[in-house]
């Protein structure tokens, strides 16, 4: 819209002549006042800034003096500001992108009393307390002493570390071995490889446990007959997805010819009733095999068939089976497969409290949501939580001495895990209630305020020399030299920021002034933010 108004001032020059020079030095002054006043302010918030009532003019009419949440400090204070420093705006480019924008730095009180520590332990931090992973409350106490020495009651900490996979042990039972026919010596035998026995322990699995996850590990106990004696062995396997391509499946159901084929043509279907030939899934594997390779003479390996059958349970009933061509064989294909398993420590992150010593905070489960009257396994607001949690404390802890401190970790919609600390004062749980003063930055976008996180910050003669500008310390911007570009310029900057700040966050903007030869003095601002390993410049989006 500026350079509109600039075109339109200087069409009236070159078409017109009746306008005297006054009047055209009034238009360029009206084209200017597109740029705001631009500044720095900080302003600490009164309470009549929290209470006053909207209808009188207030912005927030809360019935306490604080904010309740960084998403309503970024969404209601915008409002707030405008009205405290209406002048305030940006300064704009002349091809109408932002020059330099106000900032204001508002203090203000917020209830949210528990910030988390995130922290990822390294290789030096487990040999600083002599172990390799954590799998115990001890070991757990030993690195978060080591680390955060002198914490607080209540303090939180958000831990990643290395800890030993959880593995189930399981022993193969009599019925197992018969469920897939090994059960006249309940072992396996001396012509069945490994592979064929994580084959026989895979099917043993899925049919004992159905419910288990991806990624979940078992260590199986077996025996094994060697040729002349039995060895007691174990296997350890880890339950992976290994679903295939749809396309890739024929889908082939049984014929009266089949059964007739493998002597079940009677009734040409079967029979799964207990004792009976077909009751175990490997009895009708074989069959189903005996059908394909009939059937399909020039199946190769991987070759995919889902086969449909009829059988009596009693009552008539059909059912499936995947198999995949296997050598001279067919075997049972499961999308969910137990694939051989190597003992490596895991990655995982868990919260820990202080508390006189570190540990778990208190969690709850579906069902003590449920019993604190919560129809889903979180409360709907804070306020709610904190009243139920209280009340619920008194059954959980009923010999609780005054002092007493508990922190609590709870699941409230939209929020998350939401961690608060309850106190006992004789008769009742209490949640600690510790309103804190905390400042937060806004920048003028040239419409309204936003939440910003930007630093400002000036290139030094140390900047400069970094980037081989330090004779003159500035940018040369002349045509045909280094820093003609901004994309010159920027590479430089990005230089110095990532030198200056290595431990700034993704999504940091810095608002960089530098000196520029043009030629001629000037001072230049570069406004960018760090996005992935690099920063660029910012937009109006951000």
């Amino acid at each position: 819209m500026k350079k509109l108004i600039y075109l339109f001032v200087s069409l009236c020059i070159v078409f017109t002549s009746c306008d005297p020079l006054e009047d055209i030095d009034n238009a360029l002054e009206e084209a200017t006042k597109r740029d705001d006043i631009v500044g720095d302010v900080t302003y600490t918030m009164i309470p009549d800034d929290y209470t006053e009532d909207i209808d009188d003019g207030g912005f927030f009419g809360f019935s306490n003096e604080y904010f309740k949440s960084i998403d309503d400090v970024e969404s209601k204070m915008p409002a707030f500001i405008s009205d405290k420093f209406p002048a305030l705006g940006v300064k704009y480019n002349a091809d109408g992108s932002i020059d330099t924008k106000s900032l204001a730095v508002i203090t203000y009180n917020l209830k949210d009393s528990i910030e988390i520590e995130i922290y990822t332990a390294t290789e030096a931090d487990y040999d600083e307390i002599g172990l390799t992973s954590l799998n115990t409350k001890e070991d757990y106490n030993k690195m978060l002493a080591a680390k955060f020495p002198g914490s607080a009651a209540g303090t939180i900490v958000e831990l990643t570390y290395k800890t030993d996979p959880e593995i189930t042990d399981y022993t193969l039972t009599d019925d197992d071995y018969d469920s897939v026919g090994n059960g006249r010596f309940d072992n396996f035998n001396t012509n069945e490889t490994e592979e064929d026995r994580r084959l026989k322990i895979q099917t043993i699995l899925l049919n004992n446990f159905p419910d288990s996850e991806i990624g979940d590990k078992y260590k199986v106990f077996y025996e094994w007959f060697n040729g002349s004696g039995t060895e007691n062995l174990d296997m350890e396997v880890v339950l992976t997805d290994n679903a295939p391509d749809p396309n890739s499946i024929i889908d082939y159901t049984l014929t009266e010819d089949d059964f007739a084929l493998v002597g079940n043509g009677q009734f040409n279907n079967f029979d799964i009733r207990p004792g009976r030939a077909e009751e175990t899934i490997e009895a009708r594997r074989v069959k189903i095999e005996t059908i394909l390779l009939n059937n399909f003479p020039a199946a190769v390996d991987g070759d995919l068939y889902n086969v449909t059958y009829a059988v009596w349970v009693p009552g008539d009933e059909v059912r499936t089976m995947l198999l995949i061509k296997n050598g001279a064989g067919y075997d049972i294909y499961s999308a969910l497969t137990y694939e051989f398993y190597t003992f490596t420590l895991e990655d995982a992150t868990s919260r820990f409290a202080f508390n006189d010593e570190w540990d778990a905070p208190q969690t709850f489960t579906a069902e003590d949501y449920t019993a604190m009257g919560q129809r889903f396994p979180n409360f709907s607001d804070r306020e709610t939580a904190e009243y139920n949690t209280a009340i619920y404390l008194k059954t959980l802890y009923p010999y609780a001495t005054p002092e007493m401190f508990l922190p609590v970790e709870l699941d409230i919609f939209r929020q998350g895990k939401v961690n608060i600390n309850f106190i006992f004062d004789g008769s009742n749980w209490n949640a600690v209630q510790e309103i804190f003063e905390t400042t937060a930055q806004f920048s003028h976008n040239g419409t309204t305020w936003k939440f910003d996180n930007t630093i400002k910050y000036t290139l030094t003669a140390a900047d400069y020399e970094l980037v081989g500008n330090g004779r003159f310390g500035n940018f040369d911007v002349r045509d045909g030299r280094d820093e003609e570009t901004i994309e010159a310029r920027l590479a430089k900057i990005n230089t110095i920021l990532t030198n200056n700040f290595p431990g700034a966050k993704q999504l940091q903007k810095y608002s960089v002034s530098y000196n520029v030869w043009k030629p001629g003095d000037d001072v230049f601002v570069m406004n960018v933010i760090l996005e992935g390993d690099s920063y660029r410049l910012q937009t109006d989006e951000d």
